[in-house]
């Protein structure tokens, strides 16, 4: 039983360098990244939508 924990440990110890480890904290910068561009523009989003359809409900109105 102890053999069997230890060879499955030793299998198991995986192959993480430096190119791995890097890769990963990249992809973890530019997920960070979009999601500061997304927060910051939100609210210029939300506005512009909300004007569009304040347009878009006057305008249907303003025909009938």
């Amino acid at each position: 039983m102890k053999n069997r924990i230890k060879a499955l440990l030793k299998d198991q110890s995986g192959e993480f360098g430096v190119k791995s480890i890097a890769m990963t904290v990249a992809v973890i910068v530019i997920i960070g990244f979009i999601i500061v561009v997304v927060q910051g523009n939100i609210d210029g989003w939300v506005g512009q939508i909300w004007d569009l359809f304040i347009g878009l409900i006057t305008d249907l109105f303003s025909r009938g």
